[in-house]
């Protein structure tokens, strides 16, 4: 199990979080595939819900990386697109909510734009191994998650459930060391082992046994983020569409929790924290 509290230093000050702590997701890009949040008033609605129902960190993206998302190879463009999508309703945010926030963005630009609007931490699904991404988030002085992504493409079954984890915990280390090389402390650090197929690298046995083996990444000694919320592997496992696979997700939230996952990124943010809080309370007697 993981320890009871984490610690995220960003842009010099300590945040204490509970363990595990509950990261709720905020999708503003269209192509998401699931609960698209679209207009300032409808983000500032559900992240009130949402700090009701116990979040920790308000998880905004306005990228999908999801199986059937089509990524944009226009740069420009899609660095346009997240700004006009993030500055708002991080403006927004932050004039009325006292709350953890974190981007989900790849691009330095974007990345130099939400730490200047007020964004806590950068959540990367390319690990800052874009153009400018690694100093620009060092620089900073934001917390940052990497998540690990497969560079060139993996494709999926091509080896081990062993090699794949190990593959995983080596790649990490390295981005990690690169980011201590630019002058990241190692207290604003968390990964994510990168959950998910289609663009993840990896099929839904895959997934199970990263899960099975969550525990392994306490070896690098940072917390650990996971996001299993309403993926595409349920839909394999129990032949849920997306609508109905909360019960697959509490599940898979309870036991990442119970193999070391600090963060539980979700969607459903009241019913994944109830789960959180009776475990932690579980832990406690």
């Amino acid at each position: 199990m993981p320890d009871r509290q984490f610690s995220l230093l960003t842009q010099g000050r300590e945040v204490v979080f509970d363990s595990p702590a509950v990261m709720g997701v905020i999708n503003l890009s269209p192509d998401s595939f699931y609960q698209v949040r679209q207009g300032v008033d409808a983000v500032v609605e559900c992240v009130a819900q949402m700090i009701k129902d116990g979040v920790s960190i308000i998880d905004l993206g306005a990228e999908a990386t999801n199986p059937k998302a089509i990524l944009r190879d226009n740069e420009s463009e899609q660095i346009a697109f997240e700004q006009e999508q993030l500055l708002p309703v991080i403006e927004a945010l932050r004039s009325r909510f006292d709350v953890f926030l974190s981007v989900d963005t790849s691009r330095a630009a974007v990345m130099s734009s939400v730490a200047k609007a007020g964004a806590d931490m950068i959540n990367d699904q390319r690990a800052l191994t874009l153009s400018g991404a690694l100093k620009t988030a060092a620089d900073s002085g934001l917390a940052v998650c990497l998540m690990h992504s497969f560079m060139p493409k993996r494709e999926p079954g091509s080896s081990s459930g062993k090699e794949l984890v190990s593959r995983i915990i080596a790649d990490l280390k390295k981005q990690i060391n690169a980011c201590e090389e630019a002058g990241m402390s190692r207290k604003s650090i968390i990964v994510d082992p990168g959950f998910g197929q289609g663009h993840y690298g990896k099929n839904t046995d895959e997934n199970l046994y990263l899960l099975a083996h969550l525990d392994e990444l306490s070896i690098i000694n940072l917390p650990i983020l996971a996001g299993w919320s309403r993926k595409s592997m349920l839909g394999d496992i129990l032949g849920r569409d997306v609508d109905e696979r909360l019960a697959g997700s509490l599940a898979a939230a309870l036991i990442a929790a119970q193999k070391g996952a600090h963060i539980i990124r979700a969607h459903d943010v009241q019913e994944t924290n109830d789960v959180c809080r009776f475990l932690r309370f579980f832990w406690q007697n």
